[in-house]
C-alpha cells in the first residue's frame, strides 16, 4: 500500500461470519485480519456508497446519492482490510474555522466491535485538530458509541450552522430522531 496509513488496528479474534456484500460479485466470508484507515479515493466511492446505502435503507443513516459521495469524497477517510477493500468510512464536514461534524460513519457489520468505528472517528478528530478546530459534533442514533469516545449529548441548537445549511433542507427535519453529540478537542 503506497498511501499513508493514518491508523493501524489489530482486531481481537472474532468468529468467522459473513459480511455485507460491498461489490456485487465480491463476497467475503471471514472478518479481516488487519484494518487500516486512510484517505478516501475516488476509486473507493462505489464501495462507500454500497455501505452507506445499506444503512440508509435501514434508516440508520440519511440517504445520499452516489454523486453526493463523489462530490464529497475529500471529506472522507476509509477503513480498509488487508486487501484494500473498504470495510468502513466516515467524513469530516467543516462548518467554521473551529467547528466540524463527523458525518456518514458506517462500518461493515462483520467488523462491528473490532474498533474500526473508533479508528475512523479518531482519524477524523486528528483531521479536525490539524485544521485547528476546537470542537466536533455528530448527529447519531448510536449515542452510546460516541459517549465511549468522550462525546457528550447536547442539543442541535448548539450548532446553528448545521441547522442553517443541512437541517433546514432535510426531508426528515420535522421528524428527526437523531441525537446531537459533541466533543471539545
Amino acid at each position: 500500500m503506497n498511501a499513508q496509513v493514518l491508523t493501524q488496528i489489530q482486531p481481537r479474534p472474532e468468529p468467522i461470519r459473513p459480511i455485507l456484500q460491498l461489490v456485487p460479485q465480491e463476497v467475503r466470508t471471514v472478518a479481516p485480519q488487519q484494518v487500516s484507515v486512510r484517505r478516501a479515493r475516488a476509486g473507493d466511492v462505489a464501495a462507500m456508497f454500497a455501505l452507506l446505502d445499506h444503512f440508509a435503507k435501514r434508516e440508520l443513516l440519511l440517504p445520499r446519492s452516489i454523486q453526493d459521495v463523489y462530490r464529497n469524497v475529500r471529506e472522507f477517510v476509509v477503513a480498509v482490510d488487508e486487501n484494500d477493500a473498504v470495510v468502513g468510512c466516515g467524513g469530516l464536514r467543516v462548518y467554521s474555522p473551529v467547528l466540524g461534524e463527523i458525518v456518514a460513519l458506517a462500518v461493515d457489520e462483520s467488523c462491528h466491535g473490532m474498533g474500526v468505528g473508533r479508528s475512523i472517528v479518531n482519524a477524523l478528530i486528528e483531521d479536525a485538530r490539524g485544521m485547528d478546530m476546537c470542537r466536533v459534533f455528530a448527529m447519531t442514533l448510536q449515542e452510546g458509541f460516541f459517549h465511549r469516545l468522550e462525546f457528550e449529548t447536547t442539543h442541535i441548537t448548539a450548532f446553528p450552522e448545521k441547522i442553517t445549511y443541512d437541517c433546514s433542507r432535510c426531508a426528515k427535519a420535522k421528524r428527526c430522531i437523531e441525537i446531537a453529540v459533541a466533543r471539545d478537542i
